[in-house]
């Protein structure tokens, strides 16, 4: 049974990794679940620490009452609206120094790993992480280039597909945290047809009721323009478009990067399936920095996130945006009722 229950109705139990404490994660979390309209919606169990999350509400003169709760407590009884499941120790003076540390890098790691343990036990309904930095997580010696592929390795799958979406913008990728010289060697006709077909599974169970309509980017210019730009579309783009829509799939490309946004902001698509991070990320962004979305696909539970990092710069002065945060939270639970949880 994964819900709560207050006064015999479910709820539904939205689990939040604190994300690096040195950054803006903790802040966010907190101006975030201060809605009464997120509080109405679901019950919350952030994962993180006491201390930072303490110094957290009272710097920014918040009430943020909450329940401190262990791993030996039945989390599906908790019937307060947020929890906390605090545990390891963290020196409250590596906060000033907003920058990346090892110890910083060691708690986010073992809370989002607290928190997929959860979400595979079905403890939760689902998993938000606020922010982390790779610097850190490198300095703690975990060498994993983010979330993604935490997630991936975490829950033993052997692909995931990350999704961000934003205003009218849904955009997934066949690579990720690489660097753009590998890009070419690394797409492949196999991951490009399984990012397409896990997007079409996916939108067709939480965002579309129709078949959805998938642009597929090129990615040389002009996507290729015939071969004269690269081969890359013509051997691997184009056989994997084919294999998807004899897969009953409705997909098109390859469509040139550079005018393919523009015809999904005008609804000419559902998604967009981009060949690498930047190629789709900075549309993306560019379009809802502020309100974006990155989603987990192909891993046994719901993922969200707020799509931007720890923002060292801004951390501790009281002005980080929480809205991305607040979307990823009420997508997680759009998702999540989609399940028939509640």
């Amino acid at each position: 049974m994964n819900a709560l229950y207050i006064n015999k109705k479910p709820k539904l139990l939205i689990g939040i990794t604190m994300g690096d404490p040195c950054g803006i994660g903790p802040e966010i979390i907190v101006r975030s679940l201060a809605s009464s309209a997120l509080k109405r919606a679901a019950n919350y169990i952030i994962i993180g620490n006491q201390a930072v999350l303490d110094s957290t509400a009272q710097s920014l003169k918040i009430p943020f009452r909450y329940r401190v709760v262990s791993l030996e407590t039945d989390i599906e009884r908790v019937s307060t609206p947020i929890s906390l499941l605090s545990s390891e120790h963290f020196d409250l003076n590596l906060i000033k120094k907003r920058l990346p540390t090892a110890e910083g890098g060691e708690l986010s790691f073992l809370w989002i790993k607290k928190g997929i343990d959860l979400a595979l036990q079905g403890k939760i309904n689902a998993l938000v992480t606020a922010p982390i930095c790779k610097e850190a997580i490198h300095m703690a010696g975990y060498q994993y280039p983010g979330h993604t592929e935490i997630l991936r390795d975490l829950s033993k799958v052997k692909r995931v597909v990350m999704l961000m979406i934003g205003g009218s913008l849904r955009v997934a990728f066949v690579t990720t945290h690489i660097a753009l010289h590998e890009v070419a060697q690394s797409i492949t006709v196999k991951n490009v047809l399984e990012t397409i077909t896990i997007c079409n599974t996916y939108l067709k169970k939480y965002f579309t009721p129709r078949n959805p309509r998938i642009a597929v980017c090129g990615v040389n210019p002009h996507a290729g323009e015939e071969g004269i730009f690269g081969n890359e579309e013509k051997n691997i783009i184009v056989p994997a478009v084919k294999k998807a829509k004899k897969l009953g799939v409705e997909c098109n490309g390859p469509v040139s990067a550079d005018t393919v946004f523009y015809k999904a902001l005008k609804g000419q698509y559902d998604l967009v399936v981009s060949m690498y991070h930047d190629q789709g990320a900075i549309p993306l962004k560019l379009h809802a920095f502020e309100t974006g979305v990155n989603i987990t696909l192909g891993i046994p539970f719901i993922r969200t996130s707020p799509d931007h990092g720890t923002a060292y710069d801004i951390a501790g002065k009281g002005i980080a945006n929480p809205d991305s945060m607040r979307e990823a939270i009420m997508t997680a639970i759009m998702m999540a009722k989609c399940e028939g949880k509640v």
